[in-house]
């Protein structure tokens, strides 16, 4: 009876060694992976001349990008999960490292996320997210990074964005997600707008600022290949009037006709 109990007692020892290991075993090989994935990447996009550098550019433009990528990053200094789970850390391993849009994809940012919370500081973790982020398509290619977008959409350097623009910018990463900003003009203002909004909540812009970045322009022109999205007023002649062909038209409810059999 004695040896099945001393025999009982090494089996659960085993189990729990095993188990024990396994989870040491697993807990290393994602921080492997967040190693030689996310942060191997932040430490050569560091060295890259298009590297913006938070301390340069207006808080409004940092301000922009987390009130829709971490909002508690606002009001809070430490990372926490959203409502939905999503964080920088998440989106930031999702993009890095090509995971898919599927259950499997969400359970590796799920482990992966709270690994490079703590292995990268919450202001670094900002600053990564916004040269990493993916801001779409211009004329056709990908456009990673607010250096990137910054030129590519407004014509300027990131410290030049206005507070209109930097929300412009980060209402792209609304979901849904808009992929060809230059397919989608209507909707760029009212994600703007959204930003914006956010921002007036969270006591980080004043209503002053908030009613000057709705006044602005948005200036997006389409139809101009090769050119910024945006420019100053006065820039070239007005474009002209684009109407659908005939056929395509809306044909107007006739208010005078009367329903059959009234």
């Amino acid at each position: 009876m004695k040896d099945d109990q001393h025999l009982g007692i090494l089996v659960v020892l085993a189990v729990g060694l095993f188990v024990i290991g396994g989870v040491a075993g697993f807990g290393w090989a994602v921080d492997r992976q967040v190693r030689g994935g996310v942060i191997e990447q932040k430490a050569l996009a560091e060295r890259r001349p298009d590297w913006v550098y938070l301390r340069n550019i207006p808080r409004h433009v940092t301000d922009a990008f987390i009130a829709v990528g971490q909002p508690s990053l606002l009001a809070r200094g430490d990372l926490r999960p959203e409502a939905d789970g999503r964080t920088l850390a998440r989106e930031l391993v999702h993009q890095v490292h090509l995971l898919p849009n599927s259950l499997s994809g969400e359970a590796r940012e799920m482990v992966m996320g709270p690994v490079l919370e703590k292995r990268v500081p919450s202001d670094e973790l900002v600053e990564l997210y916004v040269n990493r982020v993916y801001l779409g398509k211009a004329q056709g290619a990908p456009v990673y990074g607010l250096f990137h977008a910054a030129r590519e959409y407004f014509g300027k350097a990131p410290n030049q964005l206005t507070l209109g623009e930097a929300a412009t910018l980060a209402g792209l990463l609304l979901p849904p997600r808009i992929e060809d900003p230059k397919t989608r003009l209507g909707a760029l203002g009212p994600r703007r707008n959204e930003v914006l909004q956010v921002l007036l909540r969270g006591n980080l812009i004043s209503e002053a600022q908030y009613h000057a970045a709705v006044a602005e322009p948005l200036g997006f022109q389409p139809g101009l290949d090769q050119m910024p999205f945006s420019r100053p007023a006065t820039w070239g002649e007005r474009p002209p009037v684009i109407r659908l062909p005939p056929n395509l038209r809306p044909v107007p409810d006739d208010s005078t006709a009367t329903d059959q059999g009234a």
